[in-house]
């Protein structure tokens, strides 16, 4: 069978191949009329543009580059998915980089993407030091860059956020709703990767906030640390058993500790929610499927992965004039077994 061209799509609607190449390519003095003339001729005759020929041509790659801080973490994955289906239905590819919470490697990866000449870029979490970006902005400084979790101090820089100090404020009520009185939180790292992750500090105030309100211990002995992967979520609620005085609840700053810490309390022979209850953030899938299933917050995960799409689009549609954006998005509280009192509700 052979290979059809662009000038078989012209032909077929009627219109030059400037034309045809003009609504391939996006352009936006094409009318609406003869876009879905095109588009159709295109879908009727199965054609496939050559991606490869054209970014040798244009010295563009038709894709867009994503640093992500831990691509074994379900809720980056999540987001990675919304973004990757975007760019599939405008025909963009993605160049996914695993910065494995490791600023070197988030820098390494900075460099291999201004080789490929991404169209834009997206960073996930935090593993890409600021300084390093505002290098990359400088040598590419007509490519848009969305950031998701985020916040860089860096004017062409678009952010993502979700308001976590509010979600951390609800996952929080929603313990002392049940009854809790000693109510511990596990954090996440105060240096290195990750530690400049938005959330991050704002959990902790919104954890701090709900318990003062109630008039409730929020000092650092009621605080342990983890780094947000699962291991160091087993680890910080070991600390906390192991302190003079044992909470009866705990707020997990992401669903990955919260696994961890209970693997630790099952280990330790401690039952979910009668003996501690448990509350996580970002609603990752195994979070409604452990035993007892978790109750967390959760996060816009595949909205945040389509959102960063939408914004480069329009970036790359504005040219170098664009203008970036700060968004900021709500977590939503999900209720599961883990935080329910039924014995205090009695």
């Amino acid at each position: 069978m052979a290979k059809v061209t662009i000038k078989d799509v012209a032909a077929r609607s009627g219109v030059s191949v400037a034309t045809v190449s003009a609504v391939v390519n996006e352009a936006d003095w094409v009318t609406d009329a003869t876009r879905a003339r095109v588009q159709r001729a295109v879908a009727e005759l199965g054609y496939r543009p050559n991606r490869v020929a054209r970014s040798l041509k244009t010295q563009r790659a038709d894709a867009v580059g994503a640093i992500v801080s831990d691509v074994t973490n379900p809720f980056f994955t999540e987001i990675i998915r919304g973004l990757s289906h975007a760019l599939q239905e405008r025909g963009r590819n993605l160049f996914l980089c695993d910065a494995d919470h490791r600023f070197e490697l988030g820098d390494a990866h900075l460099e291999m993407l201004i080789e490929q000449q991404v169209d834009g870029l997206v960073i996930i979490g935090d593993s890409v030091r600021e300084a390093s970006l505002q290098s990359y902005l400088r040598r590419r400084s007509h490519v848009p860059v969305v950031a998701i979790e985020r916040d860089y101090d860096l004017p062409d820089v678009s952010c993502l956020l979700v308001d976590s100090e509010q979600g951390a404020y609800v996952a929080t009520r929603h313990l002392i709703e049940q009854g809790f009185e000693r109510i511990a939180y596990i954090a996440g790292p105060q240096e290195g990767a990750g530690s400049l992750t938005y959330g991050r500090a704002m959990r902790t105030a919104g954890w701090r906030r709900a318990l003062a309100e109630a008039g409730l211990p929020n000092d650092d002995e009621w605080l342990a640390r983890g780094t947000f992967r699962y291991e160091s979520g087993a680890s910080a609620m070991r600390d906390l058993l192991s302190r003079p005085v044992r909470p009866d609840a705990v707020f997990v700053a992401n669903d990955m500790m919260a696994l961890g810490a209970m693997h630790a309390l099952h280990e330790m022979g401690l039952r979910i929610p009668d003996d501690l209850a448990l509350v996580g953030f970002d609603d990752i899938p195994v979070a409604a499927l452990v035993a007892p299933p978790l109750t967390t917050m959760a996060m816009p995960k595949r909205r945040l992965g389509r959102a960063a799409h939408d914004v480069l689009r329009a970036h790359i549609a504005d040219g170098p004039g664009y203008t970036a954006v700060r968004r900021t998005f709500e977590a939503d509280l999900v209720v599961r077994a883990s935080s329910l009192a039924a014995t205090l509700a009695g």
